[in-house]
């Protein structure tokens, strides 16, 4: 295997002088590739930048030691087909691309804006650290992923019913599984959500019916980003479409969105049938990260806020 180090700061110019082959004729666009069998090494205080306009395809592999550091910005891609052991740090304004048989590893991390820069269909499993969250129009989004729990309420008049591409992405998850997957609940508006929670407070009170059903302004359906799929009872993951959905729902974009064992940190009971459309790449993402959403996105969980019985006076 050829190794190549680096030491300083350098542009994706210096990797072709290093050897690294260009593949593209335009003069406005650079292009080099780490070859399969190459390994490139980016040691302590050295860094890579890849700059707008440019795109390193790592065939090979790129190792970045704890202290090293990998810049893409605005306009430059990185695409990986082989392999990226991560031990220090990328910094991501451009775009990332990890192929079907490609990973990205280690006890680094890698600095984002916005989860649409990453295409991701193969590994990673390196610390993602997401940007901050952002409220507009009295909707919270993170990196541009729409996060609804207990203690990030949403706005009364957000959504217009289920989105196209979670109708889509069911609708080839059915047909590609064998599975019927009767959808049950699908988009709430929040008045609808308000006699839903009545009507549970009601049969089971305010205690135990907040384990399992959302207080309106705080539920994942009014996204029009969730469904609830077959069977609303815990029993459902021991069946074999509850299995085959846990093992494979992350390729059509969705994530169980309330996993077991996570209870304090979602604020809800295991519900193995609520599935959260977030798209392949970041489905993906989350999958491999074995995280909730709340970690994965760096939000707070866990309870309200407000106390039920404040709650309870101001809906009735």
């Amino acid at each position: 295997m050829r190794k190549i180090v680096f030491f300083a700061v350098l542009s994706l110019l210096s990797l072709m002088l290093c050897g690294c082959r260009t593949t593209h004729e335009d003069p406005n666009v650079t292009e080099s590739v780490i070859s399969d069998g190459e390994m490139y090494t980016i040691f302590e205080n050295g860094e890579l930048k890849i700059t707008d306009g440019e795109t390193l395809y790592i065939e090979g592999k790129m190792l970045c030691h704890k202290g090293g550091r990998i810049t893409v910005e605005q306009g430059g891609s990185l695409m990986i087909n082989g392999e990226l052991e991560l031990a220090g740090e990328l910094f991501l304004d451009g775009f990332l691309g990890i192929s079907e048989n490609a990973s990205v590893y280690g006890e680094g991390s890698a600095s984002i804006n916005s989860f649409n820069d990453i295409y991701c269909e193969g590994s990673f499993t390196a610390e993602i650290i997401p940007p901050k969250p952002v409220i507009t129009d009295g909707v919270t989004s993170v990196g541009g992923v729409v996060i609804v729990n207990k203690k990030i309420p949403i706005s009364k008049e957000y959504g217009r019913g289920l989105d196209w591409d979670v109708i889509s992405a069911l609708n080839k998850m059915r047909k590609e599984s064998g599975y019927e997957m009767k959808l049950i609940s699908g988009f709430r508006s929040y008045g609808t959500q308000v006699d839903v929670y009545k009507n549970w407070c009601e049969r089971d009170g305010v205690e135990a019916a907040e384990t399992y059903s959302s207080r309106p302004g705080h539920s994942e359906h009014q996204t029009g980003l969730t469904v609830d799929i077959t069977n609303t009872e815990e029993e459902y993951a021991y069946t074999d479409e509850g299995r085959w959905v846990a093992e494979n729902c992350y390729k059509y974009g969705f994530v169980i969105r309330y996993p077991k064992g996570k209870e304090s940190v979602t604020g809800y009971t295991y519900e193995p049938w609520h599935l959260r459309y977030l798209g392949k790449s970041t489905a993906k993402l989350v999958f491999d990260s074995g995280l909730t959403l709340e970690e994965f996105l760096g939000v707070e969980g866990g309870g309200y806020y407000q106390s039920s019985a404040d709650f309870m006076m101001g809906l009735y």
